[in-house]
């Protein structure tokens, strides 16, 4: 798999409107060591914020609320790394999840609005661009 990474924050939506564009999808982290990496992405920057410490990656619950599923429509599977307390049932607009390297959170997960503005990583299968 290759990986591409946006700085400029976008909401879910258009995060995975330009993972198309670029022949790919959201991240789709599906086991530690490709957690772990994706993460890394962002543990070396400087941050303003929370909010540059985190990113976007492809599972949501937008169809059916606490039924999480990637992008490519797959269950979330066996492996999962939520933040203690998440997902929680902090409203009904808290559809997706992003990862990143949050203070106290490490590199689990959390749901959040989709309309918030985040960086994202695309995931490309080689020879498909």
């Amino acid at each position: 798999m290759c990986y591409k990474v946006f700085n400029t924050p976008k909401t879910f939506i258009d995060s995975v409107t330009t993972c198309r564009e670029e022949g790919g999808t959201l991240a789709m982290p599906r086991d530690a060591k490709t957690n772990a990496f994706l993460a890394s992405f962002y543990m070396s920057k400087k941050s303003r914020g929370v909010s540059d410490l985190v990113f976007w990656i492809g599972l949501q619950d937008q169809e059916k609320e606490g039924t999480f599923k990637w992008l490519d429509g797959s269950a979330l599977g066996r492996y999962r790394l939520w933040s203690p307390g998440q997902p929680d049932s902090g409203g009904a607009d808290e559809d997706c999840v992003v990862s990143g390297n949050v203070p106290l959170r490490g590199h689990m997960w959390y749901d959040t609005p989709c309309y918030y503005q985040l960086r994202f990583i695309c995931q490309v299968t080689p020879g498909r661009t």
